[in-house]
């Protein structure tokens, strides 16, 4: 019985298969692709094309469209091959419900994490976005934007907020590119970004909770504006 029950367990990880390391690096440049813009919601992934493009055989490119179904970026049907993932605009709600959740959590549960140490990458991140826009480097703008609010979930100090908001970034990223660029909308944004700032320098860790809340419905509110007007 014992044999048995080992032969069983042997089977279990002789048919588990760690993704390749080609794979997981073909997976990285299609997730980039997609968060970018590149390749557009609902586009074909061609596996021909792919290998010839990233002068790879099938089976790793194969892999990493699995990886990219596996993170809920690619959807995969029989006889219609691998496409885009679209996100729907009540997955984007929910979205940006857990990213309410996540973001203020430190603020509203955590108090005392919210150091005058613990807020400094906040201050930085908010100068250099401010710096970029000022420069007329939108994009640049951006990258400091997103540091800033990977900034508010680390005060949290909890790894698997940590985790998930990764997940969720990836999610919006393609969509979030969207709202860079209309006139406004980053001065808006970046604007609310140092009033959230300046509430935890002055000590008012609930403030700033409110203001991350109202930052996120209008981040919420102008992108579902500019998928309506892009659809």
């Amino acid at each position: 019985m014992a044999r048995g029950t080992t032969g069983a367990t042997m089977t279990r990880r002789g048919s588990f298969r760690k993704p390749t390391t080609l794979a997981n690096e073909i997976a990285r440049h299609l997730r980039d692709a997609i968060v970018d813009g590149t390749l557009a919601p609902g586009e074909r992934l061609n596996e021909l094309k792919l290998m010839r493009e990233l002068s790879s055989s099938r089976s790793p490119v194969r892999e990493a469209i699995r990886i990219l179904e596996a993170k809920g970026l690619v959807t995969v049907e029989p006889h219609r091959g691998a496409h885009v993932r679209p996100v729907s605009e009540g997955e984007l709600e929910e979205i940006f419900d857990v990213r309410l959740m996540i973001e203020s959590h430190g603020l509203r549960r955590d108090v005392h994490r919210v150091t005058r140490d613990a807020i400094l990458p906040l201050r930085r991140a908010v100068d250099e976005a401010q710096a970029a826009l000022g420069a007329g480097k939108v994009s640049r703008w951006h990258e400091a934007s997103l540091r800033f609010h990977d900034g508010l979930v680390a005060l949290a100090g909890n790894r698997h907020l940590v985790r998930l908001h990764d997940e969720l970034k990836t999610s919006l990223g393609r969509y979030q590119i969207s709202i860079i660029g209309p006139s406004g909308e980053p001065e808006r944004f970046q604007a609310e970004h140092e009033a959230i700032v300046v509430a935890l320098e002055r000590g008012r860790p609930e403030r700033a909770a409110e203001l991350v809340g109202a930052h996120i419905m209008n981040l919420k509110e102008a992108l579902l504006k500019a998928i309506a007007e892009h659809a």
